[in-house]
């Protein structure tokens, strides 16, 4: 590729100026030997951006690998630390062509510490698990910075034998690759014994990364700490405990984390303070510090501090925790006198949330204020104080829910019918207020948002209305009759299906198919008999819907409905080479409802491209009897994908089938990625209980 042009470009790639520089060298060729040298030097270039582009052009392609002596020289003694750093980048991308020769580089002289470290640190950006064995190595080198980087690589690798040394060297004497291998297994979502990390926090260097350990540990045990840290008299130590509270009050229910609420708060009544200090984590820049803090200010019941709780609802992902929380304090003059001063300094969003608690606590002005922001359709909080209303569930707010059930944009009458049944579901008599101002807006025509409400509040006096409302002009509303049909099968009080239902499965939307065959199913599934032979019929006929949603829907109704003549049918779907994937998962899951599973429609599912298929056909092959399950089981654990080998796992343990835990013992040991081996390790761990 060399002439003119490259000649050009390598005298422009010593220019003064950044830009030309970096034009010229984006044109140049590593496989080419005239243009290598000069990429090679511009590593070295003053600008970060000449030195990107350098990277990737000589990662790339076929001169990568005619490079690799040079980058692991620039590794070893690169006139600076951009050099050396743009090398290690560079090996990194080219990847595992460059381990051999980055390996021998680990075992330098003991006076070469920077490129021992150098070369750690490229592995670990290569992650292959081949170059465990030297990292692990070298976690005895007589350097502290290059045992930490070992650490730190052997984290961004992972693997049951990374795992392995990380958890030894926790034990090292030297605190520098301590605190690398707890940061490395945090790294990796692994941890230590609670007892083992409860010894550990006595060292203040280890407490920040060994409570993020903590916020992504499965030992319940663990978390006890938690509520220890969080009442640290040092702020990073609090911090850090607040983030733990955070990631696991993402990852677990309120019920299992109550004893540690329970704590909290008990520290919180022995010491007010503390929720001062709570509440300046609620600025701190860590997400999960933020939801700690909220969730320990919640545990505390105080609303001293609901002010800078509401400020937080301008934040999406705090919105609704802060909304929750808002909505449990207790109800007292403090809390009002905190949510009132806090309102003039407030966003639109974090308003909404602040009147609605305002509301809650008996203010008239708050209420109305919420009502009109619901009604004014110029608003873009409009939504979100129509959501408001609803969380109220006072009854003051159900006629100017109703009157927006009619409204021309779908979405917010939507929103008001949900919030409408929110407050219809706080009671008897709300109820009753709700579904009244229901019925009397369904009255003046159909209506999609009417339809919703009576599916979730209504009974049996609102079927005719529904199945009128199969026949409205509009889809939109043909299909929300139908979904109200499937709600009242949910709630047990649709016994048998109306025969326009059936009829509806020719309807000319293929939404209201979809829903017609939903609501079918829901019949059959609640009502625990067997469907009419014309509604199996229109059934079978409505696997050949040219919507795949449709085809999907009749598979799990027939199912449901329990009939044998729907086997052969559905067995034919899950055969069908050109169906969609949403509809062979819906036929092979009722097929194995009925017992008729064929094993070559599970295999060609298990063979499929498309890996939500193939992970719907694994759960299914954890149900298939005899060797034939677990047969295929077996085949499907060495697919290439994690997510698929980590399906595999849960159905080892779902089959409870004990000879499969060798299986699973193995897979855990030789998993090359740590969250699919964890999954077939406990998969073990049960069926080792299903065994005893």
């Amino acid at each position: 590729m060399s002439g003119p042009d490259h000649s050009a470009a390598r005298a422009r790639a010593a220019d003064p100026d950044d830009e030309t520089r970096y034009q010229a060298v984006a044109v140049l060729d590593p496989a080419d030997p005239e243009d290598r040298p000069v990429l090679l030097a511009r590593l070295a270039d003053p600008s970060w951006r000449v030195r990107a582009v350098a990277v990737e052009r000589i990662s790339g392609g076929s001169g990568a690998a005619a490079a690799l002596p040079a980058l692991v020289e620039l590794l070893a003694g690169g006139p600076g630390p951009g050099a050396r750093d743009a090398a290690a980048a560079a090996l990194g991308r080219i990847g595992v062509s460059a381990i051999p020769l980055v390996v021998e580089r680990l075992s330098s002289p003991d006076s070469d510490t920077d490129l021992r470290q150098g070369a750690a640190g490229v592995l670990g950006a290569i992650g292959d698990p081949r170059a465990v064995p030297a990292l692990t190595a070298r976690l005895a080198d007589p350097d502290p910075n290059v045992r930490g980087a070992a650490a730190e690589a052997l984290g961004k690798i992972g693997g049951p034998d990374a795992l392995a040394a990380l958890r030894a060297a926790v034990e090292s004497d030297d605190a520098t690759l301590r605190l690398s291998a707890v940061e490395g297994l945090g790294a990796l979502g692994a941890s230590l014994p609670a007892a083992r990390i409860e010894a550990l926090l006595e060292d203040r260097v280890l407490r920040r990364a060994l409570y993020r350990m903590i916020g992504a540990s499965d030992d319940l045990t663990a978390l006890a700490l938690v509520a220890r840290g969080v009442v640290e008299p040092s702020r990073s130590g609090r911090e850090a405990a607040l983030a733990a509270l955070g990631r696991q009050r993402a990852r677990r229910t309120l019920a299992e984390l109550a004893p540690v609420l329970d704590a909290i708060g008990a520290a919180a009544a022995s010491d007010p303070a503390l929720c001062d200090a709570w509440a300046a984590a609620l600025a701190s820049d860590d997400h999960a510090a933020q939801v700690g803090a909220v969730t320990a200010l919640a545990a505390a019941r105080s609303g001293r501090h609901a002010g800078a709780l509401v400020r937080l609802a301008e934040d999406d992902r705090l919105r609704t925790l802060v909304e929750e929380v808002v909505e449990t304090l207790p109800e007292s003059a403090e809390l009002r006198a905190a949510l009132a001063d806090a309102l003039p300094g407030l966003g639109q969003l974090a308003r909404l949330t602040a009147l609605a608690g305002l509301a809650r606590l008996g203010s008239p002005a708050a209420f109305e204020t919420l009502v009109r922001e619901a009604s004014d359709g110029g608003s873009y909080v409009q939504g979100d104080a129509i959501a408001a209303l609803g969380r109220l569930r006072d009854a003051r707010g159900v006629p100017h829910l109703a009157g927006l059930l009619a409204n021309d944009d779908r979405a917010t009458a939507g929103l008001a019918a949900a919030a409408l049944v929110r407050i219809g579901q706080s009671g008897p008599a709300a109820r009753e207020a709700a579904l009244a101002a229901a019925r009397d807006r369904g009255g003046t025509g159909p209506c999609a948002a009417v339809f919703r409400a009576l599916g979730a509040l209504g009974g049996e006096a609102d079927l005719p209305a529904l199945a009128a409302g199969l026949e409205a002009a509009g889809a939109p509303e043909r299909a929300a009759a139908a979904a109200a049909l499937a709600a009242l099968a949910q709630r047990r009080l649709l016994r048998a299906p109306p025969p326009v239902l059936a009829r509806a499965l020719s309807d000319s939307a293929w939404e209201v198919r979809a829903a017609s065959a939903r609501a079918l199913g829901e019949v059959a599934r609640i009502a625990a008999v067997a469907c009419a032979a014309e509604v199996a019929a229109a059934l079978v006929r409505a696997l050949e819907d040219p919507e795949g949603a449709v085809r999907a829907a009749a598979a799990e109704a027939l199912g449901a409905c329990g009939r044998e003549e729907g086997a052969a049918p559905l067995a034919a779907l899950a055969r069908d080479p050109g169906a969609p994937p949403l509809a062979v998962a819906a036929a092979l899951h009722a097929l194995a409802s009925l017992g008729r599973l064929p094993v070559d429609a599970l295999e060609r599912a298990l063979a499929h491209d498309d890996p939500e298929l193939v992970k719907e056909a694994v759960a299914v092959a954890a149900r298939l009897p005899g060797e034939a399950g677990l047969r295929l089981l077996r085949a499907a654990a060495a697919s290439p994908r994690w997510d698929v080998r980590r399906a595999v796992a849960r159905a080892f343990a779902d089959r409870g089938d004990a000879t499969l835990r060798p299986d699973a013992e193995r897979l855990a040991a030789g998993d090359p990625d740590p969250l699919v081996a964890r999954a077939f390790a406990d998969a073990a761990q049960s069926l080792g209980r299903a065994g005893r």
